[in-house]
């Protein structure tokens, strides 16, 4: 019995020992574990942001190209240099050890993220990446930049004269002018020299003023700035122009020497005796033209006994196809008159939203009571309103993820009270980046217009996205103005992600009627937090105008 129990309690022992390094071994285990999936799901939200980054850079190439067409220039594909940039951008060296070798099967999920990433980014083997395109771009704006700089320096320096007349001899008077500016084909196009434009370049960088004081050095350079200048250019041309061609024709009767731009001296008469030359010119030419119609009169006869033969057999095939399509016509009558009949519905349908909207507007300062605006964080504000026009400018563009239609509520905050509802705006199109131009559809008093400063709330946009709604209770009319269906396809329309039942991650819940019989939203919003709003809120966003 001794024995027994001698050999008893050294396995207690040794289990003794060894138990907190086998509690120690599991618990680095499973933090390792955690660990990797932490890594795994860190590196499948990179290459997802990659993705959603790299698809807002097609509307900036897009407008890219749009601005260097207006003014003119012919710059090519901005990712044309994509090859040239690739060598001058190295891939980084993190993960570079024999498991990246190995075959995609062999390697860690997480090595495999990364290499997902990387190949996007920097580009897969001579392929280029995501990376080389921004460059690329990079370097397409920076040569359309030294363009338009170098052009309105040229502009600037350039200016417009007309010599005085000199009167030389008894009967003729000479009148000198050089109105020619320098200009080579370059794409088919006429365009200043390149050493004129590297000359205007030098002489602005040397803080060199204008010869012309008209052209006022530029405190920024702006298309319309540039557009300014160019038209007063022109119209102090047209003025000297009439005002030396009046001299010329009332006072001048002679011939005067020409010299183009490349040297090229002509003899030409100006005056009474111009005109003369000229009217004498035109007579010939009418002469030559008359002597060319009658000698094509006689062709142009036997061409139109032929054009008669070709109508008669046109009207012989013109009968037989007139038969088959009559065989289509009573076909397509069918047709016509169901597609008429879906119109006159749809009609129906817009006129019927028409009213509601309309009724709508009336109540709306019934249905936007006043509030804080730090409650409800404004998305944006009014940077600029025409009264009169009744548009405005917000200060929200394409790079902040706004639409065109989208629309956005104005309040004017007061600080000391409650804030007051101004009215709703509606995006029509994208002025830049940041900046949109917006019409107003309604205002709750039309005495008091939207302002300046004034901010802009939306319901179901913020941050850059359109957020997330479900829809509960009963939506048949008369209680609700649509139906679950209807008021489904209109937020969707307008770009809202709508969900069938509210759940983790739902932003926002549209309340319809007899919210009671509803189990799951009431079950919900016990467990759940999400805003919610009325189904008469979510009409200003909807509504037809």
């Amino acid at each position: 019995m001794a024995k027994d129990n001698k050999v008893a309690g050294w396995y207690w022992i040794i289990s003794a020992i060894l138990t907190p390094f086998v509690l120690i071994a599991t618990l680095l285990w499973a933090y390792y574990a955690q660990q990797v999936q932490t890594y795994r799901a860190e590196g499948t939200r990179l290459v997802a942001k990659l993705e959603a980054d790299h698809a807002m850079f097609e509307p900036v190439l897009n407008h890219m190209k749009s601005v260097s067409e207006v003014t003119g220039f012919k710059m090519g594909d901005p990712l044309g240099g994509v090859d040239q940039v690739k060598g001058s951008i190295p891939n980084p060296t993190a993960f570079q050890g024999e498991e990246r070798n190995q075959p995609q099967e062999k390697r860690s999920p997480l090595l495999n993220a990364y290499i997902d990433a990387e190949n996007r980014f920097y580009g897969a083997a001579d392929a280029a990446g995501y990376v080389h395109e921004y460059a690329a771009a990079r370097e397409w704006l920076t040569a359309f930049e030294r363009k338009l700089q170098r052009y309105v320096y040229l502009k600037g320096y350039q200016h417009y004269t007309v010599k005085t007349i000199d009167i030389g001899g008894e009967n003729v008077a000479v009148a000198a002018g050089d109105l020619s500016r320098q200009v080579e084909l370059i794409d088919n196009l006429p365009q200043p020299p390149e050493s004129a434009l590297e000359s205007a370049l030098t002489r602005h960088a040397n803080n060199e003023p204008p010869a012309d004081k008209v052209m006022q050095e530029p405190v920024k350079i702006t298309l319309e700035l540039v557009f300014r200048k160019q038209v007063q250019l022109i119209r102090d041309l047209v003025s000297a122009n009439l005002h030396q061609y009046n001299l010329l024709y009332a006072d001048v009767s002679g011939d005067v020497d020409y010299v183009d731009a490349q040297g090229n001296r002509t003899r030409i008469a100006v005056g009474f005796k111009g005109e003369r030359d000229s009217l004498d010119k035109i007579i010939a030419d009418l002469g030559g033209l008359s002597r060319k119609v009658g000698e094509r009169k006689q062709e142009s006869l036997d061409k139109l006994d032929d054009a008669g033969d070709m109508a008669e057999n046109g009207i012989t095939e013109t009968n037989a196809k007139e038969n088959r399509l009559q065989f289509m016509v009573v076909a397509n009558d069918g047709r016509i008159e169901e597609l008429a009949n879906k119109f006159a519905n749809e009609k129906l349908t817009h006129e019927g939203d028409a009213q509601k909207f309309e009724d709508l507007v009336r109540n709306l300062p019934r249905l936007k009571i006043p509030q804080k605006l730090e409650q409800s964080d404004p998305d944006g504000e009014i940077s600029y309103s025409d009264y009169k026009r009744g548009v405005v400018h917000i200060n929200l563009g394409h790079a902040d993820g706004v639409r065109v239609g989208q629309r956005f509520e104005v309040w004017r905050p007061h600080g000391f009270e409650k804030d007051e509802f101004v009215g709703v705006v509606e995006i029509v199109r994208m002025l830049s980046e940041h900046y949109s131009l917006c019409t107003v559809l309604t205002l709750t008093a039309t005495e008091d217009p939207v302002r300046k400063a004034d901010k802009i709330v939306s319901q179901f946009w913020h941050n850059g996205k359109f957020l997330t709604v479900a829809l509960h209770g009963s939506y048949e009319p008369p209680n609700e103005a649509y139906s679950k269906e209807r008021l489904t396809e209109l937020l969707k329309n307008m770009g809202v992600k709508v969900v069938d039942k509210v759940q983790p991650g739902t932003d926002l819940v549209v309340l319809g009627s007899n919210l009671l019989g509803d189990e799951w939203y009431r079950r919900a919003r016990n467990d759940l937090r999400f805003e919610t709003l009325k189904e008469d809120d979510v009409r200003l966003y909807v509504d037809p105008r």
